[in-house]
C-alpha cells in the first residue's frame, strides 16, 4: 500500500532519500569538486582534513536537493496554472488538471479551516453531491495526490537536515570570513540561501489542500484513521504559514553568525556602489587614475576576488536580514541593508518565481527590528532607575 512507501522513505534520513535529487550523471557542482579535490591532495596522515572533507560533502549535496526541491514545487505550479492559496484564488485549469478532486466547495473549505481535523468540518453540509462522489472514487483521487504529499514528506526531511547542517557548521568552525575560511563560508551560506528560498517557495503551493484532502481520503479507505505522518506535516505546515514566520524561528539560533558575515562583507558592497572609489584602486581601468599615460597594477588582488563575490554577497545580505532581522541592529547593517535594496524590487526564487522583497520587510523585519529597539530602549531606562537607585541608597549610608 502506498503509506508504506511513505514510511519507508520518511524514516531514511539520510542522503540516500535524496536519490532522485542526486543524480550521478549530472556535472559535479564546482564547490563539490573542489572539496574532493582537496580530500584527495591532503596528506593520508591528516585525519583532520578528511573530517572536514565528510563534513563538508552532505552541505553542498543539500544544497543541490534543494533545486531539485525549487524545480518539483514549479512543475506542481505549472501543472495546476500557478494558484494563490493565500487568497484561495484557483482557476478552472486548477480544477482541470487532475491533481485535486474537482470539488472546489470541499477543497477550499479544507483549506481554509487549516488546521482543523476534516471529520470536525461536517462536510455533508457543504457539497453532501461531491462528499459522495469522494467516498466512492477515493482511491483513483488519493493516487493522484500521492506524488504531492511525498514532496511535502521531503520538504519536512530537507528542514530537519539542512538545520542540522547549518547548526552544525555554525557551532564548529570558529571563523566564517569571506578571508579566512572562503570555502566553507560559500558552502555555507549557499545551504542558508537554498533553505530560505525552499521554504519561501513552498508557499505558493497548495500545501494545506493537499495534506486535508489527502488525509481525508486516506479515512475514507482506512476506516477512520489519519495517515500516519498526518500530525508532523501538519504542524510542519502550521509552523510556516507565513513562511517568514518559521524561518525566523528556525533560524534565530544562527542569527548572530549571520550577522557576523553580513557586516564582514558590508565594505566590499559599499565599494562596489561606489564608482569613484572603484576607479581610484585601480579596478575600472589599468591606467593610473591621476596620470593617464602610465599603466597601474595598484588594484589588490585580495579586494578584486571580494568583488568578484560581490552578487552573492547582496544576495546574502537580502535574504540574511529578511529571515534573521535582529542582525540589523548591528553599527553598519542598516547602510548595508539599505545599499542593497534600494537597488532590488523584487527577490528571485526560481525562474519566474519570486516574492516582493520590501513588502516583506515592510511586513516582516521592521517591526521585528522597531520591537528589538523599543525593548533595548526600556532595558536602558531601567538600567538608568535602578542605577539612580543604588546612587541614593549609597548616599544616603554614607
Amino acid at each position: 500500500m502506498a503509506h508504506v512507501s511513505f514510511k519507508s522513505k520518511d524514516v531514511d534520513s539520510g542522503m540516500s532519500r535524496w536519490s532522485e535529487y542526486l543524480s550521478v550523471e549530472e556535472p559535479i557542482p564546482s564547490a563539490m569538486a573542489t572539496w574532493r579535490n582537496m580530500s584527495a591532495d591532503a596528506p593520508q596522515g591528516s585525519s583532520a582534513g578528511s573530517h572536514k572533507h565528510l563534513q563538508m560533502e552532505p552541505v553542498v549535496q543539500l544544497s543541490k536537493v534543494a533545486e531539485g526541491l525549487l524545480a518539483k514545487m514549479y512543475r506542481l505550479n505549472s501543472i495546476l496554472d500557478y494558484p494563490d492559496p493565500n487568497t484561495h484564488t484557483f482557476s478552472d485549469a486548477f480544477w482541470k488538471a487532475g491533481v485535486f478532486p474537482n470539488f472546489p466547495k470541499i477543497c477550499i473549505t479544507m483549506s481554509k479551516k487549516f488546521p482543523e481535523h476534516p471529520n470536525k468540518l461536517q462536510l455533508e453540509r457543504v457539497d453532501k453531491f461531491g462528499l459522495d462522489a469522494l467516498n466512492e472514487n477515493a482511491e483513483g483521487y488519493m493516487h493522484n495526490l500521492e506524488q504531492w504529499i511525498l514532496l511535502l514528506l521531503d520538504l519536512l526531511a530537507f528542514r530537519e537536515q539542512a538545520l542540522r547542517l547549518i547548526l552544525d557548521l555554525s557551532s564548529t568552525v570558529i571563523t566564517l570570513l569571506p578571508h579566512q575560511n572562503s570555502l566553507i563560508l560559500h558552502a555555507f551560506m549557499d545551504l542558508f540561501c537554498s533553505f530560505v528560498r525552499v521554504n519561501l517557495f513552498s508557499d505558493k503551493m497548495p500545501r494545506k489542500m493537499i495534506l486535508q484532502v489527502y488525509n481525508i481520503l486516506h479515512i475514507m479507505l482506512k476506516g477512520g484513521r489519519d495517515c500516519e505522518f498526518y500530525h508532523r506535516l501538519v504542524q510542519f505546515v502550521d509552523s510556516y504559514d507565513p513562511p517568514i514566520k518559521g524561518l525566523h524561528e528556525d533560524l534565530n539560533f544562527v542569527s548572530p553568525r549571520i550577522g557576523e558575515v553580513l557586516e564582514a562583507v558590508g565594505p566590499i558592497i559599499f565599494l562596489s556602489t561606489d564608482t569613484k572609489k572603484l576607479r581610484n584602486e585601480g579596478f575600472l581601468s589599468p591606467f593610473h587614475p591621476r596620470y593617464p599615460d602610465i599603466l597601474t597594477n595598484s588594484a589588490h588582488p585580495m579586494r578584486a576576488q571580494d568583488l568578484a563575490n560581490v552578487t552573492s554577497y547582496r544576495e546574502w545580505v537580502l535574504l540574511g536580514y529578511l529571515v534573521c532581522p535582529d542582525e540589523l541592529l548591528r553599527v553598519t547593517s542598516i547602510d548595508v541593508a539599505m545599499v542593497v535594496l534600494k537597488e532590488n524590487l523584487i527577490l528571485p526564487l526560481f525562474r519566474d518565481e519570486y516574492i516582493l522583497l520590501h513588502e516583506n520587510y515592510q511586513l516582516y523585519v521592521l517591526p521585528k527590528v522597531l520591537e528589538s529597539k523599543r525593548m533595548a530602549k526600556s532595558g536602558r531606562t531601567k538600567q538608568k532607575e535602578a542605577d539612580l537607585e543604588y546612587n541614593v541608597a549609597k548616599q544616603g549610608s554614607a
